[in-house]
């Protein structure tokens, strides 16, 4: 009898494990392929995008258990799942083992950093976000919220390293205190290229063309599409979670995760999406040669970085990163919204993020050759 009942409780647990698999295998395929959906049509799918990193380590995890546990053929359930989505699941795990060879002397490197305003509330100490720009070099280095209160120049931690920045990069802007841009190269405004959000400060594009040594025409985009409207109070209240210090079962708690992160973030997925059709726009009628980068406050399986995308751009992550990161680190938010994306007659050979205090996001270059 007891041999019996032993039988039967594994074979219920075996039914439920498979039951999990499956629906973690169809989780996967809809967290890769949800932002074909428009979130004007569907906040759902948006929401499951930017979870497609934890679903995919889930389903390697089940791969894993299957084989130990000798269920070979349930093992294919998400072996399959991940094959079905390898498209956009390679935009978030790409696999690049080697990296590629190419002249130094030749490559050009972009980088796209969400500085926070340097921390200028700060003031006692030099900021790290711009030391490490400096001690980076990149031809080119796009700041998203360079200084949203002043000119990034005169905020009190940055002000000590000005005239190594003008040394480095004698081309610079605060462009529109929002977006910042410093080139070591000669560049031009492009005429209409800064889209404005309601805020007197927030610009969530702006186009720069520049000529480079080579004789190439270059055009960089830099993009800091909306927050997510989610305040102080919404952030702990997602770390509460995370940290099991929230019931999630309480009716009043639950209404409250409803109310501070579903709604707002669906909001924002709206809104992102108009923002990218309008970008989108932009792309097309301009030049070949172009860089898009930035804080996207988006995932890389999203509607509003499938439509910023196209058919026509790569990922210099995709193309050079290997495995799954992440850029914004604040409050156990850990995904990858910000994205250096590029066309036209060049390559990306490098790509990579560093891990810099004083910012809640992470620093990402990308190394380019002109093809």
């Amino acid at each position: 009898m007891a041999k019996k009942s032993l039988k039967v409780g594994k074979r219920t647990v075996k039914v439920i494990f498979l039951c999990v698999t499956v629906f973690m295998a169809l989780l996967l395929v809809a967290s890769a392929w949800g932002g074909l959906i428009d979130p004007r049509k569907s906040i759902l799918f948006a929401l499951l995008t930017l979870g497609l990193p934890v679903v995919l380590i889930v389903n390697i995890a089940l791969i894993v258990v299957w084989l130990i546990s000798m269920r070979w053929q349930y093992a294919l359930i998400p072996v399959v799942a991940i094959l079905i989505s390898w498209s956009p699941i390679s935009t978030v795990c790409p696999i690049n083992v080697f990296s590629k060879n190419y002249d130094s002397n030749s490559s050009f490197k972009v980088m796209s950093y969400n500085v926070a305003n340097f921390d200028y509330t700060n003031q006692d100490k030099p900021s790290k976000p711009m030391r490490h720009i400096l001690d980076m070099n990149a031809d080119f280095v796009l700041m998203q919220e360079g200084s949203q209160e002043r000119y990034f120049l005169t905020v009190p931690n940055v002000i000590g390293m000005r005239e190594e920045i003008e040394q480095k990069y004698p081309y610079h802007s605060d462009g529109y205190r929002d977006l910042v841009i410093l080139s070591k190269y000669p560049y031009s405004v492009v005429p209409n290229s800064a889209f404005e959000t309601n805020s007197s400060h927030d610009v969530y594009a702006k186009a720069f063309d520049i000529e480079m040594p080579s004789g190439k025409q270059l055009r960089i985009i830099s993009l800091h599409l909306r927050s997510m409207g989610m305040d102080r109070s919404d952030r702990d209240l997602y770390s509460d979670i995370l940290g099991r210090e929230v019931n999630v079962n309480n009716r009043s708690n639950l209404k409250r995760i409803k109310h501070s992160l579903f709604d707002k973030l669906g909001r924002a997925f709206v809104l992102h999406a108009q923002e990218a059709e309008i970008v989108r726009s932009m792309i097309d009628n301009g030049p070949d040669n172009v860089i898009v980068c930035g804080d996207f406050n988006e995932a890389p399986s999203s509607y509003c970085y499938r439509i910023i995308r196209g058919e026509d751009f790569h990922d210099s992550f995709q193309d050079c990163g290997c495995g799954i990161t992440y850029t914004f680190n604040a409050n156990r938010m850990y995904f990858k919204i910000d994205h250096i994306l590029y066309r036209g007659d060049m390559e990306a050979v490098g790509w990579r993020r560093d891990k810099i205090a004083d910012s809640d996001h992470y620093p990402q270059m990308a190394t380019f050759v002109w093809k």
